[in-house]
């Protein structure tokens, strides 16, 4: 099993994840600032330069405290309020060498608790569809559909974060890894030893969902891009229903 230090260096190839040793420097800083100390011909200039230095860095992993705070505010509030959206995704599959093995698109729609279509209209037409008991997976190509009960498919998953089911630290570890290219990152590390998911890592760009990235047990992992959000939109719980169409084989039960 991959470090976590391991994991986010793989990660940078596809999202980039923010530096986080910020309070390392600081901390750097003030262990040199003692020890120029040692040297009592050092000039009192420097000692106060060193000594400025160390009070900026400080200051800055205290902002940065209160942005992580105010990270894991806009997490909760994302994860507590939000009751539907609608979105298009790109999605991308990677190998654990961070080779791209499979890209996808189409779009999703959600509405808690349990409602969501996962439609895929490239490069195959596929739809994950769950109306609050079962969740159905369809092949149109196939002419296929499996459905199981849906609380045996969402625990420990990266569903939970857009059930709204339970509080993410319920679920979840939640690290803030802070803000790159206008996506501010946290990074989810299920608490279930079952979870087929490693790691989670979740983007927001201001109060939207713009990017998950989840990576399983192999270290493989899954890389969606969220365009268009659109949140608390009215849906009809009837939009979610699913009725296999006739001819279509449907294996296991809701």
């Amino acid at each position: 099993m991959k470090t976590s230090m391991q994991i986010k260096s793989v990660a940078r190839h596809r999202f980039q994840m923010p530096d986080t040793g910020l309070f390392r420097l600081a901390v750097l800083i003030q262990q040199q600032a003692l020890a120029t100390r040692c040297f009592v011909n050092i000039g009192s200039a420097v000692r106060a330069a060193i000594r400025c230095l160390a009070v900026v860095v400080l200051l800055l992993t205290t902002s940065t405290a209160f942005a992580d705070e105010q990270l894991l505010q806009r997490l909760n509030a994302f994860s507590s309020t939000l009751q539907t959206f609608t979105a298009d995704f790109q999605q991308t599959v990677y190998d654990a060498d961070s080779n791209p093995t499979q890209e996808s698109s189409g779009s999703v729609m959600l509405k808690r608790p349990g409602r969501f279509i996962w439609n895929y209209s490239a490069p195959s037409k596929q739809q994950i569809i769950a109306d609050g008991k079962s969740i159905w997976l369809y092949d149109l190509e196939l002419e296929q559909v499996t459905v199981n009960a849906l609380s045996d498919q969402a625990s420990g998953t990266p569903l939970t974060l857009l059930m709204g089911d339970r509080p993410l630290d319920q679920e979840f570890e939640i690290r803030v890894l802070g803000a790159s290219d206008g996506i501010d990152w946290v990074e989810l590390k299920p608490h279930s030893n079952e979870s087929d998911f490693e790691l989670v890592y979740l983007g927001l760009i201001g109060d939207d969902l713009a990017a998950m990235e989840l990576r399983d047990n192999f270290g493989q992992a899954t890389q969606i891009r969220f365009t268009n959000f659109k949140s608390g939109i009215p849906l009809d719980d009837e939009l979610f229903m699913f009725v296999a169409p006739p001819g279509v084989d449907v294996i296991g039960q809701g």
